[in-house]
């Protein structure tokens, strides 16, 4: 019996998790906003057509350059052309009446008109109508049916404008629908039309990031097509926010003729310095609060968040040689028994 051990009654220790820190050292932190998307055209329209008929256009065909003014191609349009010269020839014949009879009853009036009747002519557009300021004489051309064959005449030079496609920038064509010869209707879509040169992207971020960002900002641009760093700039912001997502949207403007409209960059906006500040991982932030290590226990301490992305936050609130809890611990709390891990 004497050699028989004693049962003794095991006693619950505490258990001190083991933990790792960062010791504070506060610095300049540069404020970067991360941003991505897709790349497109700032110039650049669907050409619709805004007549019937046949379209003509040899050089209508996707890749194709053109320049401010070209035509791209037209809807035929000999009978609108046809009628038009008929009725510049009508309203010639008017004009060459009334200016014999103004010489005589408006001679103060005789030289402007007769300048607007010599720049009628056939294959150029309508000249503007001289300023009218007397009311007896405006009521005396309106009572020679002036004003009617004029917007008559006005009218139909607008139809047939509408059968010519001009190119209204420096561009190119990206997208063609139909053929030279093919029938066309009103409001058919035949093509896109844009400027390659300067492009833009659209990027979402959240309200406290897009509170940083100003116009004309300078941003760092990459590619995962492409070796290489690019410029941009902040072109303009949408301060209204997305419902389903919270977050605001922002523009980036490029003119780097390495890019291509259609590829997908991203970068980060360079929003400015912020001075006596400290970065860390943003899962260490909870409700605007971290914990700090003070004598082997956590200690809640309340910070203000500065610049948040999706990694990393950077924070103020702190003092140099501070230590902070360096990694997330779940079901941590104010008071909390921790061993640091020794270096």
């Amino acid at each position: 019996m004497s050699f028989k051990q004693d049962n003794n009654i095991n006693q619950l220790t505490e258990s001190k998790k083991l933990v790792s820190t960062q010791v504070v050292t506060l610095s300049n932190n540069e404020i970067l906003i991360p941003v991505s998307g897709k790349l497109q055209s700032v110039n650049q329209v669907n050409i619709i057509c805004e007549a019937n008929g046949i379209f003509y256009g040899k050089k209508f065909k996707t890749g194709i350059k053109f320049s401010k003014g070209d035509t791209l191609g037209h809807i035929k349009y000999d009978e609108v052309e046809s009628n038009l010269k008929s009725q510049k020839s009508n309203l010639l014949n008017q004009v060459s009446r009334l200016v014999s009879e103004i010489k005589f009853d408006y001679p103060d009036s005789y030289n402007t008109w007769l300048e607007f009747m010599n720049n009628i002519q056939f294959n150029q557009p309508l000249p503007t109508l001289p300023e009218i300021n007397d009311k007896k004489f405006k009521n005396y051309l309106s009572g020679k049916n002036f004003f009617n064959t004029y917007y008559t005449v006005k009218g139909i030079q607008e139809r047939l404008r509408k059968h010519l496609i001009i190119s209204e920038f420096d561009g190119i064509l990206s997208d063609v629908n139909i053929k030279s010869g093919s029938a066309v209707v009103f409001g058919q879509n035949i093509g896109k039309y844009q400027d390659p040169s300067i492009l833009e992207f659209e990027s979402s971020t959240n309200i406290k990031n897009t509170l940083l960002i100003k116009k004309n900002q300078d941003v760092i641009l990459e590619s995962d097509e492409l070796t290489g760093i690019w410029n941009g700039s902040v072109s303009r912001i949408n301060k209204t926010i997305n419902s389903s997502s919270q977050n605001m949207s922002v523009f980036i403007e490029t003119s780097d003729k390495s890019l291509y409209s259609g590829m997908y960059v991203f970068g980060n906006i360079i929003a400015g310095d912020a001075s006596e500040t400290f970065s860390i991982t943003r899962n260490l932030i909870k409700n605007n609060k971290i914990f700090l290590v003070i004598k082997n226990k956590l200690v809640s301490k309340e910070i203000e968040i500065i610049q948040i992305n999706e990694e990393n936050a950077i924070i103020k609130g702190l003092i140099n040689g501070d230590v902070i809890l360096g990694e997330p611990i779940k079901e941590s709390y104010p008071g909390m028994q921790v061993r640091t891990q020794k270096k």
